[in-house]
């Protein structure tokens, strides 16, 4: 649902931005690669361990202005217990002036998948990762190379993304068991374990 709702804002940025900006450079890109930063599970005793994790992040925009763009955010994060695919939103504003390093800043907001996941499943149950809610806001800056389009990004953020892990154990009733508002069909019972990923980042890449 929220790639949908993406899909179509940015279709009608492109169209309405082409009519008005047609003489200009619309199209604008991302793409850095870096580590998150976070604290891992807490352990029976208490106690938890630091984590560090890969990331790449890609974003796809338009310009609405001379400062803004908007558009869509995708990459990969690899956790070490699971990998998430972000799909957002996103919003990122400058300050400066052309051809000298500048400031930039971002918020990108949306959903994570975790397609990448292996379903386990077996006669007597199954078990299955779900994406929820990503928010990242961030700030860096930009130097621009010395010809051509492109700049180096440095910049560091927050990540805040939702997962769920489902365990249902299956019915052993010949006849499907009846849906109810907590249980869906087949099941005898599901148990649903929620994880937040809060993750200080640090990337680098290219702007172009």
């Amino acid at each position: 649902m929220i790639l949908k709702y993406s899909l179509l804002v940015i279709f009608g940025v492109l169209l309405f931005s082409g009519k008005i900006q047609a003489q200009e450079k619309i199209y604008f890109g991302q793409a850095e690669i870096g580590i998150l930063y976070g604290r891992g599970a807490d352990q029976w005793d208490g106690t938890h361990e630091d984590r560090t994790d890969f990331t790449l992040m890609t974003f796809n925009g338009v310009r609405i202005s001379k400062n803004h763009v908007i558009g869509f955010v995708t990459g990969l994060d690899l956790y070490e217990e699971i990998s998430v695919i972000p799909l957002a939103l996103g919003w990122r504003g400058f300050l400066g002036k052309d051809g000298k390093p500048k400031l930039f800043g971002g918020l990108d907001v949306g959903g994570g998948t975790a397609i990448l996941e292996k379903k386990e499943s077996n006669e007597w149950s199954k078990s299955w990762y779900e994406g929820g809610f990503l928010i990242s806001p961030s700030v860096g800056v930009s130097f621009p190379a010395k010809s051509g389009n492109t700049a180096l990004s440095f910049s560091i953020a927050y990540k805040s993304q939702q997962m769920s892990q489902f365990n249902g154990v299956l019915s052993q009733f010949d006849t499907q068991s009846i849906a109810t508002d907590l249980l869906p069909p087949g099941y005898s019972s599901l148990t649903e374990n929620s994880y937040l990923y809060r993750s200080f980042v640090v990337r680098a890449g290219l702007m172009f």
